[in-house]
């Protein structure tokens, strides 16, 4: 999985593009763009990754991305198995910055969407309320059609901005420090642990993926993602757990050697290191809400 560059089409005679994807997965690409994104996750649900951030998505979701900040949706294993009637849909919104003219967003009436587009370099999740107002200007700008378009976007930036449910998602020193021109290896070791999570993972095996050396590994991945590779490994295993843990059809037990975890008291003790609750708690808090 190469870092790709992805080339948005805005379609004819328009000058931001707004699309619904519908199918039975989403494509797992490691990408960026100049394009800031703000995406509806109408149906779905995996591994969701925002820079250095690593967490579960789910039906109902709202992200916004800023320009050329790394992201992938990395749906459930189970989106690849052709189950009939399963699919994920989503409805995304691909614009530039400056495309609606670059003195545009210097007006002062603007400042509150400058700030958030600013802000948005780092990802951004829309949670609560504001999220359910959302989706239906969201679901609306699929046939809107004129200047209605650009209204309808600048309406759901403004409420995005004055919102206090949203949450930073990528850190300050990721999006300082990331450079897209050396992500080809980091795209490596990302494929290397999907593929191979649930099972025992050595230094060697996975440096070797990536064509590094074992005794150079852990401080380049260190400086390129600003976390340990074993802090990435945790989080993927523990974000595979809540998964099954939410579709309540394994014990504890069973969830955590699937996960690739070799004994329960380590799965437990991980667990709450990354959600602040136990594997039982967590599943109780879900199933009571």
């Amino acid at each position: 999985m190469k870092p790709l560059l992805r080339k948005v089409n805005t379609g004819y005679n328009y000058s931001f593009s707004v699309r619904e994807d519908i199918g039975p997965h989403l494509d797992s690409h490691w990408y960026y763009h100049p394009e800031i994104e703000l995406v509806l996750m109408r149906k779905g649900s995996g591994l969701r990754f925002v820079g250095d951030h690593i967490d579960r998505f789910n039906d109902g979701d709202i992200i916004l991305l800023g320009s050329n900040l790394p992201h992938m949706w990395k749906c459930d294993a189970v989106y690849f198995e052709n189950q009939p009637g399963l699919q994920t849909e989503a409805v995304t919104i691909h614009f530039r910055e400056d495309f609606w003219g670059s003195a545009f967003l210097n007006l002062p009436e603007l400042g509150s969407i400058r700030k958030l587009l600013e802000k948005a370099r780092r990802g951004i999740n829309v949670y609560g309320s504001t999220r359910q107002q959302l989706r239906h200007k969201m679901e609306t700008m699929l046939v809107a059609e004129g200047a209605e378009r650009i209204e309808n976007l600048l309406n759901i930036l403004q409420v995005i901005a004055h919102s206090r449910e949203t949450e930073m998602l990528s850190s300050l020193g990721f999006t300082e420090s990331y450079d897209r021109n050396d992500s080809d290896r980091i795209n490596k070791i990302y494929t290397y642990t999907f593929n191979n999570f649930q099972n025992e993972i050595t230094l060697k095996d996975v440096a070797a993926a990536a064509n590094i050396n074992p005794h150079s590994f852990c401080r380049y991945f260190k400086s390129r993602t600003l976390k340990t590779y074993w802090q990435f490994l945790l989080e993927v295993r523990i974000g595979y757990a809540c998964k099954l843990l939410l579709e309540n059809k394994m014990s504890v037990s069973q969830i955590c050697y699937a996960c690739g975890f070799s004994t329960l008291s380590n799965f437990n003790q991980r667990f709450k290191t990354i959600t602040g609750k136990t594997p039982l708690q967590y599943l109780k808090e879900y199933t009571a809400a």
